[in-house]
This record gives C-alpha cells, structure tokens and sequence, in this order.
C-alpha cells in the first residue's frame, strides 16, 4: 500500500504575523537537537508498523526545516528511510525561507534526496512581505529559486497570498508577472485567513484587508494569468505545470493513507484519523501526545471522500465512489447537488461531478449544503 510520510521541524527564525501554525522562533540548538533525536526515536518506534507499506511520498514541513544544520538533516532522512521503505523514485519535499537557504545548504538537501523544494515566497512586493512578517525580501527567494536549479532542484513549488493587507490589483498582478517569470514547476495559491492567537488576529480591526469580494475577484485573476501562462489549475488552491502536481497533497485529497511525525503532526493510518498536540516538552519527554483519535464510520468517510475529491479539477468519479462505497452517488447526494447543478456551480457529466470555476470561488458554502 503507498503512504505518503509527513515530518513537522517545529522551529522558524521568527514568527510571521498571520502564522498559526505550530513552530517555536529562535529555538536554541539544543532543543532542535534534542527534538530531531526524539523525532528519530519515534521513527523506530514505527518501524514495525510499517513493514508492508511503501512510502511514495515524504514532506517535511514547519516551521522552516531547512533550519536544521546537516548532520540533523542527514540524521533525519537517513533514519527514515531505515524505518520506513522509501521507493526509489518517492517524491521528497521539504519547506524552506528564502532568507534561510543558500546554495550550500540545498546542495546539501539534495544529495540526501530532496527532489522538491516548497518555498514560503508569499508576494514579489517587499511593503507587503514586511506587513506579513515576512523576513526575506522578494530578491532572496528569486535568489533561492536560482540556487536550488544550480543544485539540481528542478522541481519547485512557490507560495502566493491573496488578501495581503493592503494588496490591490496592481500589486497582485506585479507579483503575478514575476511569479510567472521565475516558471516555476508549481504555485499554491491560499487566501490569507486571520487565525485566533496570531498577529494579525490581535490588530484585525486595523487590518486593511479586502473585503470578500475583492478577494474572489483577486483570486479570479490569479487562475486567469497562471492558466495562460501554461499552469493547470487541478485543485482549488494549486497550479502546476504538466508532470508536476503535489503527489504529497493528492494523498490527501484523494483520502489516501498518510503518516504523520512530530508535534501537531496529523494522520490517516490503518482506516484511522489521529493527531498529534503541539506540547513540545510532553513531545521531548516521550509521552504520547496524540491529543484526538477516531475511526471514521461509512457516512463519514463518503463525506470526506466528497469534500476532499470536489477541491480537485478533475472531482468525483461516480464509479470509484460506488466501488469504495457500495451505494451509488446520485442516491447519496444526487438530490443535495441538483440545486447547485442548475446554478452553474456544479457539473455532472461523462461519470463525474465537480465544481465549476464559478463553484470554485464559494466552494465552502458549496459543500456545506451538499455535505
């Protein structure tokens, strides 16, 4: 069975001001030592588990794992692929700041067998990357786009932010133009969410963001430059170039089997779905942090089926849904999707359902009434 393997590096230089995520700015090298043997640790522990599985995939992702100098990278990867069996031709990915890589740090990166670089770019416009908190200018990342080919890695994923504080138009489409002039293998395209405990979240009523309009609008633009100039844009959020979708994310999107390590680290194992906290310490100390475990139900795994696969361009097939489920869709949500179906926001056709670009851009609100 392939399994895609995910492994959160929970420490960054500084923490960005919309960044929920789990990471610790200017951790001390013992912990992230002390953290990278625990991780390891953990990997044995696995081991057994994992005996019939092979792994297609491996993410390591943050926090800013290239923070990890490269005896902890080698270390890492090397204990992977002695507890987990890799196939030769995986796709290997890990995250990295522009202001953190350089071309001897990637080089060291790929001769461990990372394949694929995911940079957090976020904007080509500086005023904007110093109001995200951003600690690198746009010059860096094209630097490290540059690095990274010199290194041998070809295969690169770039991110992009709509709804930056005091992003217009003009300024997202600058961004496109140089986005699209580094022709890079892959672009992630998110809208800035305001998260609980962040930043922003404190100063939000100050915050001048566009209103949801303007962002749809702005995320309309970014699929019409990105598809002309030769992306696919195969799920809502993620563009790629031909050969070049995320094998990592599809896991997911297409509920196939993952395992994740380390703190707030997530799963889908065995049929089941668990998490990890984020108490590095309890991590550290060897405590089982898994905080939330449950084993999805039929109906649950048919509406996870059907949220996850509409993200993708290509949808539901009708026919893999019955084989996986023995009920067929239209008896399931046929009567649920009609509605949207003869408001342009849903197709059914040739054995398929899935969003139009229309469905795409109030996709939540889609598929909470379909779910």
């Amino acid at each position: 069975m392939e399994t895609g393997l995910y492994i959160h590096i929970p420490f960054c230089k500084s923490k960005c001001h919309y960044c929920d995520f789990c990471s610790v700015a200017n951790a001390d090298s013992e912990l992230i030592a002390r953290y990278t043997n625990e991780l390891c640790r953990r990997m044995h522990e696995w081991k057994s588990r994992c005996r019939q599985r092979k792994f297609d995939t491996v993410y390591l992702g943050g926090g800013t794992p290239t923070l990890l100098n490269a005896d902890q990278s080698a270390t890492v990867l090397d204990t992977a692929r002695e507890c987990f069996d890799i196939l030769p031709d995986a796709e290997i990915t890990v995250e990295c700041n522009p202001a953190t890589a350089s071309e001897y740090s990637l080089a060291a990166w790929h001769a461990l067998g990372v394949n694929r670089l995911s940079i957090g770019v976020q904007s080509a416009v500086d005023s904007e990357l110093r109001l995200l908190g951003r600690i690198h200018k746009f010059a860096d990342a094209e630097e490290t786009v540059r690095a990274a080919r010199a290194v041998g890695i070809d295969n690169i994923n770039i991110d992009l932010m709509i709804g930056i504080p005091d992003q217009t138009v003009e300024s997202l489409e600058y961004t496109l133009s140089r986005y699209i002039e580094l022709d890079c293998s892959h672009v992630s395209a998110y809208c800035l969410s305001v998260e609980e405990g962040t930043r922003f979240y404190k100063s939000r009523d100050k915050l001048n963001i566009a209103d949801a309009d303007a962002v749809a609008d702005m995320y309309s633009l970014v699929a019409k430059r990105l598809s002309e100039s030769g992306y696919e844009h195969y799920e809502i959020s993620n563009f790629a170039k031909d050969g070049c979708r995320s094998r990592h994310n599809t896991h997911t999107w297409q509920c196939r089997e993952y395992l994740g390590l380390g703190v707030a680290a997530y799963s889908y194992f065995d049929g089941e779905r668990f998490g990890n906290s984020r108490d590095i310490e309890a991590f550290l100390r060897g405590e089982n942090i898994v905080c939330e475990s449950y084993r999805p139900d039929k109906d649950e795994r048919m509406s996870e089926y059907v949220m996850l696969g509409l993200r993708l361009r290509g949808g539901i097939d009708t026919r893999e849904f019955y084989e996986n489920f023995g009920v067929e869709f239209d008896a399931a949500y046929g009567q649920r999707c009609r509605p949207f179906v003869v408001s342009g926001h849903l197709k059914i056709e040739n054995g398929r359902v899935f969003l139009t670009k229309q469905g795409w851009l109030v996709s939540n609100a889609v598929l909470s009434e379909i779910l």
